[in-house]
């Protein structure tokens, strides 16, 4: 089968002709359709995330097929359009066992541990299935991976409807936040530096979309008709000091902020004046669980959730080193860029 192999830092993927894998006893082969690229595919290519080994398959945001299974599937059939979880957990940790497989301390992740979707068929564990619509694109399918980090962002921070929520950074992330806090109710802020991503987020639903070069955030946030003493929740995106700082900054007292961002350098609190007195509440967000997976197919299936929206472009298999420039580029205000196999 043909893939796209990851041989090394600062290298093209290259194109390759390999075996196709054979699932193992508790797995399920899938055809790959649709593979999401994202930043942490760009990390693995500068050396900032290591891989397993090399050679490697990349791509952990898969949509594909249903083609055979060693045994019975929960939420899957044979023929089956599926959402395949990239987080294979060890299966007997308490964290495995509430379905927050991100979190198992021996996790392998399909794309940087195991060979992931950037090629013709993968194997994934059978409980790692979920199956969609026959008239889900399997793009949109792909979206699911991002969607659900998105979604367990909202839930840490605790966001419902009528609530003022804050979203800084509104890149592919933070756009998916911003539909489902709307779609939860809530009224929104997306912030970044980036005037078209602003613009990006005010299409998707976003109340106002502000940048922090604009003056005081939190007296904009009000007069762009956010009242009150401040954001009942934000969500950094972005996650770098200065991003926090605007976070705890913006919170009304027992506000909520959830990281969702990795940046490199560490987060100062506040002074305790500040922050314990506030009671303010800080949470960090990695990964999802089968809680938010669902959660987000549930938006999507109903109509509430449009992920399609956040495909920005579709690049071929052997085109993938373009698709990867593209959104490293950050030339044109994209979104999401997929690889349709």
């Amino acid at each position: 089968m043909r893939a796209m192999r990851f041989t090394g830092v600062g290298r093209a993927l290259a194109e390759a002709e390999v075996a196709a894998p054979v699932p193992g006893r508790g797995e399920a082969l899938i055809r790959v359709r649709a593979v999401g690229l994202c930043g942490s595919d760009l990390h693995i290519l500068e050396g900032h995330t290591p891989t397993a080994s090399t050679p490697l398959t990349l791509g952990h945001e898969i949509a594909g097929s249903l083609e055979r299974l060693t045994g019975d599937a929960p939420r899957a059939n044979e023929g089956d359009r599926v959402f395949v979880n990239p987080m294979v957990g060890c299966g007997t940790c308490r964290l495995c066992r509430v379905g927050d497989r991100a979190l198992c301390p021996r996790k392998r992740i399909l794309g940087i541990h195991l060979d992931g979707g950037l090629a013709e068929y993968v194997v994934a564990p059978l409980g790692n299935l979920w199956a969609l619509p026959a008239s889900m694109d399997f793009a949109a399918i792909a979206m699911i991976e991002s969607a659900s980090t998105a979604h367990r962002a909202l839930r840490t921070a605790g966001v419902s409807a009528g609530e003022a929520v804050m979203v800084i950074g509104a890149g592919g992330l933070g756009i998916q936040a911003v539909r489902m806090a709307k779609a939860a109710g809530a009224r929104v802020i997306a912030v970044d530096t980036d005037e078209r991503k602003r613009a990006l987020s005010v299409a998707a639903g976003a109340d106002a979309a502000l940048a922090p070069a604009d003056g005081d955030i939190a007296e904009r946030a009000r007069a762009a008709g956010i009242e009150g003493d401040g954001m009942d929740a934000v969500l950094d995106c972005v996650g770098i000091p200065q991003t926090f700082a605007l976070a705890l900054e913006v919170l009304a007292p027992g506000g909520r902020a959830a990281v969702v961002g990795i940046g490199e350098q560490p987060l100062p609190l506040t002074p305790p004046a500040h922050f314990v007195r506030r009671g303010l509440q800080v949470g960090a967000v990695y990964g999802y669980t089968d809680e938010d997976i669902e959660g987000v197919i549930a938006l999507a299936v109903s109509g509430r959730l449009d992920l399609s929206a956040s495909v920005s472009a579709t690049v071929p298999l052997g085109e993938v080193n373009r698709g990867l420039d593209m959104f490293a580029s950050r030339t044109s205000p994209l979104t999401r860029v997929v690889v349709e196999v």
